[in-house]
């Protein structure tokens, strides 16, 4: 009886194992399996029923991207990747030690970034196309009923932009302004506070009229803006078009995805065999 029971055990164990990481879920011939959906929950700290809409939705995208037969060429990868490590103001080589610190490979990185932008083209083709731009009617109509969001009235801003791809140059032009510019290129701006980023808005704030910002590096060069006017509120539909042009065209990408999602899992062959 001692010997029997430990390999009682053992079967148990085994068995449980291999419940475990069953295949819990087949949709469209694409399995999702027990570990993934334990694994889905406790990342993202969700309850089951909602990491398993998860792992559907994904697999759905997955087999409507293979129908759609969308391809990323390396070209465009490598173009993507110095576009990210640009903006972050790092090279190559710094952006994939930071990764490898992560313990996340260069291979599955750059596998992950070629699925992102094949979504991402699939959306653009397939989904936003469906989406017809507003008349200014509907937006008028749309601000009316989201009014209360609109509240924080904008302030118009007259800038101009110098930019440079050197630090040096553009700091000679920001101490000699009269000068001609050397290696610095000016664009005349009007920009509304609410199309602003946080964070370029304060720094406006903080610098007095008829003066320049301090340099900005922007990972694909360098900027400063001389605030020539910081104009004052407006008020009404007229100074909020752009914002409000931007927040119904969230909610349309978001309800048009909802739709297309709705529509295939409608048509989508999925199989629930354990849970």
């Amino acid at each position: 009886m001692k010997k029997i029971l430990p390999i009682l055990l053992f079967s148990f164990i085994t068995i449980n194992a291999q419940v475990i990481d069953a295949v819990a879920i087949d949709v469209e011939g694409q399995a999702i399996t027990t570990l993934e959906i334990q694994a889905v929950q406790q990342k993202m700290k969700i309850s089951k029923k909602t990491a398993v809409e998860l792992l559907i939705r994904d697999r759905l995208e997955k087999a409507s991207i293979e129908k759609a037969n969308i391809t990323i060429s390396n070209e465009e990868i490598e173009q993507k990747v110095k576009a990210i490590a640009d903006s972050k103001g790092i090279t190559k080589a710094q952006m994939q030690n930071i990764l490898s610190q992560k313990g996340v490979t260069w291979e599955n990185y750059l596998e992950q970034l070629r699925l992102d932008m094949k979504k991402e083209r699939f959306f653009q083709e397939n989904i936003m196309a469906t989406i017809d731009r507003p008349s200014e009617t509907e937006l008028e109509t749309f601000y009316n009923t989201h009014r209360s969001e609109f509240d924080s009235a904008p302030i118009q801003m007259s800038l101009v932009a110098y930019k440079s791809d050197s630090a040096q140059n553009l700091q000679n032009a920001i101490s000699n302004p009269m000068q001609p510019l050397n290696g610095v290129t000016k664009e005349n701006i009007l920009a509304s506070s609410n199309e602003m980023s946080p964070a370029l808005l304060n720094l406006i704030n903080q610098t007095a009229e008829n003066s320049f910002t301090k340099p900005i590096n922007t990972g694909k060069g360098f900027v400063a803006y001389y605030v020539k006017s910081k104009g004052s509120a407006q008020s009404g539909f007229t100074a909020v078009k752009n914002a409000v042009m931007a927040r119904w065209m969230q909610e349309q990408r978001v309800q048009a995805s909802k739709d297309f999602l709705n529509k295939l899992k409608s048509n989508a062959n999925i199989r629930v065999i354990r849970l």
